[in-house]
Order: C-alpha cells, then sequence, then structure tokens
C-alpha cells in the first residue's frame, strides 16, 4: 500500500525518530523532487531503498505548477505526484493543502494519524512522549486534539 508525502510528515517523524514507521505502514513512500529539496537532511545521508524520488510526468508538473499558486509548492507536487500515480494515501499535514486534497477524492493522512495508526498497531509502545517530542519540535497540536489522539490509543488518563 504505497503512499505519496509531503517534507511535513518525513521531517517530522525523522526529528522523534520514527520515521521507519512509514515503511513498516505503507511499504513504499514516493515524493516529488520538491519535497526531495525541503526535506534537508545531513550530508552523506543514505535514502532508504522504500523511498523512492519520482520525478512529474509534464501534464502532472503542469498540474503542480497551477496548485502552487494557491498551496506550497512541495505540497502541489505531492498532490499532483499522488493523481499520477497509485498511491493508497497522501501524506499530508498542511490544512490548507489537505482540504484541497480532499476536494480531489483524495484520502489523506497526517503525521498525527501516522502515530496513532502505528500505535493501535503495536508499532510504537506510546504515543505521548511521541507527540511531546514533536511539540517541542515546532509541531502544533491543540491541547484538545492531543487528549483526543491518546483517547484513540488508550493512553488518556
Amino acid at each position: 500500500m504505497p503512499a505519496v508525502s509531503d517534507a511535513s510528515p518525513l521531517i517530522l517523524l525523522e526529528k522523534a525518530d520514527c520515521l521507519r514507521l512509514l515503511e513498516k505502514l505503507f511499504g513504499k513512500i514516493l515524493i516529488p523532487p520538491a519535497v526531495d529539496k525541503e526535506w534537508l537532511r545531513p550530508g552523506g545521508y543514505i535514502t532508504p531503498q522504500w523511498l523512492s524520488v519520482v520525478n512529474l510526468s509534464k501534464d502532472a508538473l503542469h498540474v503542480a505548477e497551477d496548485m502552487s499558486q494557491r498551496i506550497d509548492r512541495g505540497e502541489a507536487e505531492a498532490i499532483a505526484l499522488f493523481s499520477s500515480v497509485k498511491a493508497d494515501w497522501l501524506l499530508l499535514d498542511d490544512l490548507k493543502a489537505r482540504r484541497h486534497a480532499m476536494s480531489l477524492g483524495i484520502p489523506v493522512v497526517g503525521t498525527l494519524g501516522i502515530l496513532v495508526a502505528a500505535r493501535q498497531k503495536g508499532m510504537i509502545p506510546k504515543l505521548a512522549p511521541v507527540l511531546d517530542i514533536l511539540k517541542s519540535s515546532r509541531f502544533y497540536i491543540s491541547d484538545e486534539t492531543f487528549k483526543k489522539a491518546l483517547m484513540l490509543v488508550n493512553e488518556a488518563d
């Protein structure tokens, strides 16, 4: 069940040392060139085998250019790539881009949804410590959403 990703889930999951969850949950992750550029990694970084940078077709590139008037270039390329390949999910956090993708009928999941799914499948022992790491890394999550996520994985007080 491959997925196309924007940079945000990659960056956040890497900060929380949870990047491998993507392979476990989705098998293969595809990213467009703009996302690869946004996802800044230290020199000498070896791209995991389960992650592929996929160039956009001419048509998808035109779609991305049109969308980039309304949303970030990486998000626009991720949506255009999803629409041109066979993928099951689009991994995306930005609310405006998520709304746009969902208006196109694209199934979207964000970093929080990925972590909840991983916790429900026993891939991480606890969700709360991971969310605390992300919050300290400038990932905005309201207290209400934090509590709802913990309830979903039976970690609520």
